[in-house]
């Protein structure tokens, strides 16, 4: 991206992300919390990430993703979902670290509706672990806003502190670019329909940022994607603005192709 470094700041540049992976991988190898973030069970040494053994093993890692939206596709179902034929996406590709099992509802609840917001660091950990293996490279990393209502309510972002995380680690400026300004329904109740017309013009891009994001690669964080809508709308907005493409990263997709049939 940035090509008019000297090689005197290539190399500074470059030895402070080793020191900061580094740093990312002790974090992750030696358990901080005492117990697993999953069920709750003791760690011990051989814990990895907050994670129990027991979890870790049984873990809903998504291996062979629809190169689109990033859910789970079959083999015999190529490199795109059913669902992603049918859909032309604003953004360029999506990827998601877990398939949306009681597993990763359970984490993710306790995330964001439990006060338990320091579990931004394990999750935020599994994620940069995804990115650093996806072979693109974001100029700006932004998430999805909250409508100023639900976030009073909530004190947090859950997007926003994955964002900030996965940004501090990868040496990448994370910007809130958009801001919620329809206080709408919740996406998890509503069918696919129903879920794209619930965000139309929900989001405004914040003009004071305009200069930044031109032609700009940009990474879009949540913690969730179900039909890709809600990164559709806030993708469509930043295209608008000047962004060169958007590419999305979510802690886990929930398939939800039963309803693209209706």
């Amino acid at each position: 991206m940035k090509t008019n470094f000297t090689k005197e700041k290539i190399v500074k540049n470059f030895k402070a992300k080793l020191s900061k992976i580094g740093e990312h991988l002790l974090n992750i190898m030696y358990p901080k919390h005492i117990k697993c973030i999953f069920f709750g069970e003791e760690l011990t040494e051989k814990a990895y990430n907050d994670t129990c053994v027991d979890c870790w093993k049984t873990l809903p890692f998504v291996e062979r993703p629809c190169l689109r939206c990033g859910g789970s596709v079959e083999e015999v179902q190529g490199n795109v979902c059913l669902t992603c034929h049918k859909l032309n996406h604003n953004f360029v590709s999506a990827r998601a670290v877990f398939d949306y099992t009681d597993m990763i509802v359970g984490l993710v609840h306790k995330f964001k509706y439990n006060n338990k917001s320091f579990l931004f660091e394990p999750m935020s950990n599994f994620m940069t672990e995804k990115l650093s293996t996806w072979g693109i490279e974001p100029d700006i990393i932004t998430f999805v806003p909250l409508h100023k209502n639900k976030q009073k309510s909530r004190s947090f972002n859950q997007a926003e502190l994955l964002a900030k995380s996965i940004a501090e680690k990868f040496d990448i400026k994370c910007i809130g670019l958009c801001e919620k300004i329809v206080d709408n329904y919740s996406q998890a109740s509503l069918n696919f329909k129903d879920r794209q017309e619930n965000v139309k013009d929900a989001y405004k891009f914040i003009n004071r940022h305009k200069q930044e994001v031109k032609n700009k690669i940009i990474l879009l964080i949540d913690d969730i994607m179900t039909t890709g809508a809600t990164a559709d709308e806030i993708s469509k907005v930043l295209l608008n603005a000047g962004a060169k493409e958007i590419y999305v990263l979510n802690f886990a997709h929930r398939s939800l192709f039963e309803e693209t049939k209706k």
